[in-house]
């Protein structure tokens, strides 16, 4: 049984900054209604705002919310003052303020008083897809969480005495992503409609704050629209015969991969998108992957190549090209950008960057061929699958770094060949889709990794995607696109979307409360969910 903790109730009165007064009419109050924007989005139950605190202890050891021990770090830097290590952990990622608040209890505690995870959830995902602002919150947003019944009602009501407070985002994205998680059943409300009038080749993207959307076609171009006032409206063609799109990190840069062996860069800057460069592999472009910050990125080629490029002064320039005796199947960076592992042939290697130099790390071996291998969202694993020569003996390898050694924790071995694999943002759950219409969800327990839950079905299933939060999931089946949530500890189904033609492809946006689709028919439907 899977089981994620909602139970704890954020309190909001403890997210609230102690210099500002919710609703009150001081010009300071009032300064702050207009400049505030609210985004909607979901914030994960696991990352540590769900009220709980633990007192301040000076022991070696101590236990956190999730049964594990670990040891608390006594170094040099827990003596600098509380104002500069708040100034320090801002800064970081909400991954990397994870580990700090799990490390030393002073962390901890004010990693929780100061809301620094969710200032950092916030700042990563500035998602509006209807662009609204705090004076627009009564008119969309309250009456979106007066579909989920009373408990939305009252909801609304709660976050109206919030408007002026600087907290404000932070509350409205955690209690969206509660009343998602704990609403039984979803309706999904169609709110845009793109009908294409060619044939579209690659599953349409948004880009990371979800302004913008791209998809490609058959006849050699790819449009970029934007979202505005809730309809997507075309903004720039480009020229692409390609296989692959993927935008960076901060939506600035855009990425095609051709069939002629070459990958394109293209930059935003003043409303429009140029070339900056191109990047050419002699075989088939097999994967694009930008690192977490945007400066780097790198590609893998069947012709045994990965090349890394780096972005200095708006300029993309060529740093290196790892060599490999096979086809390179994937390269993917760590969560912080300092290493990178691709797969090839029977084995993947991790590459350390130092002195500005990549550098073999280590080298994982696999009996078979590998098809895959990326990190977990902290860094501390690689998940790789592998397919056998006889088509029969396919795995599915999670290996975790101890003492710098990666070692072997788990193997799910298959009867099919994998499709796709994912992790959920916070590295609890993992989603394998395999071939003859097998969806698998895996999950970590104090250390250890358990099989949780098949999903089998009778037609083809496509890549399954968890939500940004991690507490839905969706899948493809023939003309539906369906979203799986936690309920009771079981994954169920908590909405179907029928679609006239066959589904190509289904994704989450970056808030995690709308949905993506595309049809076999060139229709792009963009859905809201709602409680029911």
């Amino acid at each position: 049984m899977i089981e994620r903790h909602y139970k704890g109730s954020v309190s909001l009165d403890s997210m609230l900054d102690t210099n500002s007064t919710a609703g009150s009419n001081s010009e300071k109050s009032r300064t702050t209604r207009k400049k505030n924007r609210w985004q909607p989005c979901t914030v994960s139950s696991r990352l540590g705002i769900n009220g709980r605190r633990r007192a301040h202890t000076s022991k070696k050891w101590s236990r956190d919310s999730s049964g594990r021990l670990e040891r608390l770090a006594d170094k040099g830097i827990t003596n600098l003052p509380n104002e500069l290590i708040v100034k320090i952990l801002s800064n970081l990622d909400i991954k990397d303020i994870s580990v700090c608040r799990r490390v030393n209890s002073s962390w901890q505690e004010l990693v929780d008083t100061s809301h620094l995870q969710v200032s950092s959830f916030s700042r990563r995902l500035r998602f509006q897809p209807i662009s609204q602002t705090v004076e627009n919150y009564h008119s969309f947003t309250r009456g979106w969480l007066a579909s989920f019944g009373n408990s939305g009602k009252k909801l609304a009501e709660q976050q109206d005495k919030f408007l002026g407070n600087k907290h404000f985002s932070e509350i409205l994205f955690f209690n969206i992503a509660k009343v998602l998680a704990e609403t039984k059943l979803l309706t999904c409300q169609n709110v845009c409609t793109v009908k294409h009038p060619e044939d579209v080749y690659i599953n349409p993207i948004f880009s990371p704050d979800g302004s913008h959307l791209v998809t490609a076609y058959h006849n050699g171009i790819a449009k970029i629209w934007e979202l505005v006032a809730g309809q997507l409206q075309h903004k720039a063609t480009i020229s692409y015969r390609g296989l692959k799109v993927s935008f960076s990190p901060d939506g600035s840069h855009l990425v095609t991969v051709s069939n002629d062996h070459t990958v394109e860069i293209w930059g935003h800057a003043a409303g429009q998108w140029q070339h900056k460069a191109t990047i050419r592999h002699t075989n088939r472009v097999r994967g694009i992957n930008f690192s977490p910050d945007g400066n780097h990125l790198v590609t893998a080629s069947d012709d045994g190549t990965a090349k890394i490029w780096e972005l200095v002064a708006g300029q993309w320039q060529e740093k290196a090209t790892i060599k490999h005796p096979d086809r390179v199947s994937s390269a993917s960076f760590s969560p912080d950008g300092s290493h990178l592992v691709t797969a090839s042939g029977r084995t993947a290697k991790i590459w350390g960057l130092d002195a500005e130099q990549w550098q073999h790390k280590a080298t994982i071996e696999h009996s078979e061929w590998m098809d895959n291998a990326s990190f977990s969202p902290d860094g501390n694993q690689i998940v790789t699958t592998s397919s056998s020569d006889n088509l029969i003996d396919h795995t599915t390898t999670i290996w975790e770094r101890v003492d710098g050694q990666w070692r072997e924790k788990v193997i799910g071995r298959h009867n099919c060949r994998g499709r796709g694999i994912s992790f959920s943002p916070d590295g609890s759950h993992l989603v394998t889709t395999l071939e003859f219409n097998i969806t698998k969800i895996w999950e970590r327990v104090d250390g250890r990794w358990w099989e949780k839950a098949g999903f089998p079905f009778s037609g083809p299933i496509s890549k399954a995607s968890f939500s940004p939060d991690g507490s839905h999931l969706v899948t493809v089946h023939i003309k539906k696109a369906i979203i799986w949530g936690l309920v009771g500890g079981q994954w169920k189904v908590k909405a179907i979307l029928q679609h006239p033609d066959r589904v190509k492809s289904a994704s989450f946006g970056p808030d995690g409360i709308h949905l993506l689709t595309l049809s076999g028919d060139n229709i792009t439907t963009i859905w809201l969910l709602t409680g029911c």
